[in-house]
């Protein structure tokens, strides 16, 4: 019994997979889509006119119903909207563009997609599948504002040491140094199983700012890339307030961070000489940020982790001004002027105290890792991590 009905049923789908034809003989004609894929171009619409053919000539009018459907590109913002709107055949035509609206910008965005979909036809059979529009992002200005944030440039008892307002068109080699890489062969991943590789490439100055981008692209052997300067062996930190203003990403597994490493390893390698994350950022948690030391007799660290919430919106709406005052035996972490976490000496007990030292500092922002896991389908490329300054008082 069940052999005869799928039998039947099979018989039911081939037959009505066949072009039947009309009542004048013509075979019923198939529709086709060509995917389509053309630069996004930098104001008003750019036209993406999709190749839309009949796969032979029918003496009746074609009528097809069909929307545009948002994939990474959104309707409204990227194309404009078109929902069940009809697009025609005249008797004998057999090939024609359909064009869809695509908001061009100079904005730097991702290459993103979208979908032109036949919903139905009259006097055709639909394709078996969609066509993808891709829009090939051709722009190089960064999304965002100034606003946020800002801290004072004076505070009681400290006098500015040195700063960086990266108001210039390249790194201050006389401050900042690039490490580059994936940390192979020696810490691959750096410690943390990470995904990225640092190149120099993916730093880039816009409107008094430095910026960081995280990008999925292939590069010797990884699938994103990134970037990461530190002060090693030119700019060293012992005690102050440090300020830096920044602006964060978002999505899953991306990793910004804001610490320091000792410019002498006094107690040893790592943990033992210490680490300051000033701040960390995962990108799945919008509203948090973490302040943490790392220390201990090794191989794995003993930790101290403070951390803070936003009362509303996010850290990738705006800038916030991330902070640590640092005195003798004692470190604070503050956001936007207010403290959320104290660490003292005393509280160490019998482990080793190493963060009386000369300590140098590291901006990067890494891909995945063990701690916010890898990105996913939700996670948007490229990201970027917008820096205004740092300054050190002391």
């Amino acid at each position: 019994m069940k052999t005869r009905l799928f039998a039947a049923v099979s018989l039911f789908m081939l037959l009505n997979s066949c072009d039947k034809g009309d009542s004048t003989g013509a075979p019923t004609p198939r529709v086709s889509v060509s995917d389509l894929t053309l630069p996004e171009g930098n104001g008003g619409t750019t036209n993406f006119e999709f190749t839309v053919k009949l796969a032979n000539a029918t003496p009746n009018v074609v009528t097809l119903n069909y929307s545009v459907v948002e994939g990474t590109a959104k309707a409204g913002e990227d194309f404009v909207v078109a929902n069940n709107l009809t697009f025609t055949f005249q008797p004998n035509e057999v090939e024609k563009k359909l064009v869809v609206n695509v908001v061009a910008d100079d904005l730097r965005e991702g290459d993103e997609s979208f979908t032109l979909l036949i919903n139905s036809a009259t006097n055709a059979n639909v394709p078996a599948l969609p066509a993808t529009g891709t829009i090939i992002n051709d722009d190089t200005k960064v999304p965002f504002t100034n606003g946020g944030y800002d801290a004072p440039t004076t505070y009681p008892g400290y006098a500015l040491a040195w700063s960086d307002e990266f108001n210039g068109t390249a790194l201050n080699s006389a401050i900042w140094s690039f490490q580059n890489g994936d940390g192979c062969p020696n810490i691959c991943g750096w410690g943390n199983n990470e995904l990225e590789y640092y190149r120099p490439e993916n730093l880039s100055f816009q409107d008094g700012k430095m910026i960081i981008e995280a990008r999925k692209e292939n590069f010797s052997g990884r699938s994103y890339t990134s970037s990461k300067i530190l002060t090693e062996g030119k700019k060293t930190i012992k005690f102050g307030r440090i300020d830096i203003r920044a602006k964060m990403p978002k999505g899953k597994g991306i990793w910004p961070a804001l610490w320091l490493l000792p410019q002498s390893s006094m107690f040893g390698g790592w943990p033992r000489s210490g680490e300051i994350d000033l701040m960390e950022y995962l990108g799945h948690e919008t509203n948090k940020v973490y302040g943490t030391l790392h220390f201990g007799p090794g191989p794995g660290s003993v930790q101290v982790n403070k951390n803070y919430t936003l009362p509303t919106g996010t850290f990738a709406d705006e800038f916030h001004v991330f902070s640590i005052e640092w005195k003798q035996d004692q470190i604070k972490w503050l956001v936007d002027g207010n403290v959320y976490g104290t660490a003292n000496k005393s509280d160490f007990g019998t482990n080793n105290y190493p963060f009386n030292e000369q300590f140098y500092l590291i901006f990067n922002m890494a891909i995945g890792g063990n701690w916010p896991g890898s990105p996913d389908t939700s996670t948007y490329f490229p990201q970027w991590f917008i820096i205004d300054y740092v300054r050190v008082y002391q």
